[in-house]
């Protein structure tokens, strides 16, 4: 009689990492894409997450720049809105300022180089995701977003400016009213 395994024997096979976040375990782009979906979700439910929603779209987003910032445009609104939230920008019209100064077909160029990948922040979507109360998904959101800004500090500069760009153009709209 052959001696059966016993199941640590086994070998297995773990779920693919994310190769652009490098999320362990998470079943690859598409795993990790789904606990997005889901912590898009939780805040969407719940309130009082909906403040962090912003810095988790923008924080996916600069983690994930192949796949939501493919257009110089969507690279600068994630950028432009990272900046407003990690810096303090302290003007609550920035915001509008920064949608009205994306509207139509303004001309960018596609930040470069883009982070690579395994260098675009220590945290991923995979710790908000796993946060057992509000408290602690916002504190992880936030952590997660200054981890994912600070991997693209080569363009904070660039980002500034737009920013800046961005508050004269709000300025200037509102005095055609």
């Amino acid at each position: 009689m052959t001696p059966s395994l016993s199941e640590s024997e086994h070998p297995t096979t773990k779920p693919p990492d994310c190769p652009h976040c490098g999320a362990g375990n998470v079943g690859g782009e598409d795993g990790c894409n789904g606990l997005f979906q889901e912590v898009v979700g939780r805040e969407f439910s719940r309130p009082e997450l909906f403040r962090v929603h912003r810095l988790t779209v923008d924080a996916y987003s600069l983690q994930h720049p192949d796949r939501y910032m493919k257009s110089a445009k969507s690279a600068v609104a994630h950028l432009t809105g990272m900046c407003w939230a990690m810096e303090g920008v302290d003007d609550p019209s920035v915001s509008n300022s920064l949608s009205r100064f994306l509207d139509g077909n303004p001309q960018f160029t596609r930040p470069a180089p883009v982070p690579p990948p395994g260098f675009r922040g220590d945290m991923t979507i995979v710790d908000v995701h796993s946060a057992s109360s509000s408290e602690e998904h916002i504190k992880r959101v936030q952590e997660w977003a200054r981890m994912a800004w600070d991997a693209w500090a080569d363009h904070h500069a660039q980002a500034r400016v737009w920013v800046e760009e961005a508050k004269v153009k709000g300025r200037s709209r509102k005095g055609r009213r």
